[in-house]
């Protein structure tokens, strides 16, 4: 069982709006899709672009997407999926509310993506260091509260990367 399906189970996605112009209903199954892909050929129909983001426009079900895409970043995952929902994440936490949804009271989907971010903020981290350093930082830099903290982590970062490649 993994956390991701788990978490997806918790939320009525029927009732949330989409960035495809339906309910949000279909949305686990892409979830679940990408989840189970083992090759890049098995995600084709199942990204989520259009759906929870669109060109950075945020949708109701953005929110309930981060927690999602949070649980499955502590899953062993092929890395086109991995940098697929690092990517996402990237587009939550930068994005905007769709005017749309502006319309429709929540002004703030970016606000409540970067909170959901905060909550685990470690795995994100956890990127910087040992994954896609460079989309990860690109998230930390809108969700981490904690801009000390982001900058020395940063500057570690680099510092090393540097060090690895022999440059100063």
């Amino acid at each position: 069982m993994k956390a991701a399906v788990v978490e997806l189970g918790r939320h009525d996605w029927a009732s949330l709006r989409c960035g495809c112009g339906r309910s949000g209903a279909h949305v686990p199954s892409s979830f679940t899709a990408l989840l189970q892909a083992r090759t890049v050929q098995e995600t084709i129909g199942h990204t989520l672009d259009g759906h929870v983001e669109r060109e950075s426009m945020l949708f109701e079900v953005a929110p309930y997407a981060v927690p999602v895409i949070l649980a499955a970043l502590t899953e062993e995952l092929p890395s086109f999926v991995r940098s697929h929902f690092l990517g996402l994440l990237c587009h939550l936490v930068t994005g905007e509310s769709h005017m749309t949804e502006v319309e429709a009271g929540l002004p703030d989907l970016e606000v409540e993506c970067r909170a959901a971010v905060g909550e685990g903020i470690w795995l994100i981290y956890r990127e910087a260091a040992s994954g896609d350093r460079e989309t990860a930082l690109d998230i930390l830099e809108f969700a981490d509260s904690d801009s000390s903290r982001f900058e020395h982590f940063r500057s570690v970062v680099t510092a090393e990367r540097k060090k690895r490649r022999g440059t100063f």
